[in-house]
């Protein structure tokens, strides 16, 4: 998959979609160390699993969105 740290994110909210870069951004600065080390060591193997599992991805998306409100991260101008 490549990309560097932000793996799962690009899986489930797509490329173009900058929420990618909200949650890589709150991962990095925000997010549980337990979850920060677990998205480190599985990543981008879980990126690959979710594929073609879009209810995956959809319980996921959900989530992440959770934590980036709870977690109050600015859109990017571009949103």
């Amino acid at each position: 998959m490549g990309g560097g740290f932000c793996w799962w994110a690009r899986e489930v909210y797509g490329a173009s979609n900058p929420r990618w870069v909200r949650f890589r951004d709150w991962l990095h600065a925000a997010a549980p160390r337990w979850l920060h080390a677990m998205y480190a060591a599985h990543g981008e193997a879980f990126a690959g699993w979710i594929h073609d599992r879009p209810a995956v991805k959809a319980a996921l998306r959900v989530l992440m969105d959770r934590a980036l409100t709870e977690a109050e991260v600015p859109c990017p101008a571009s949103e």
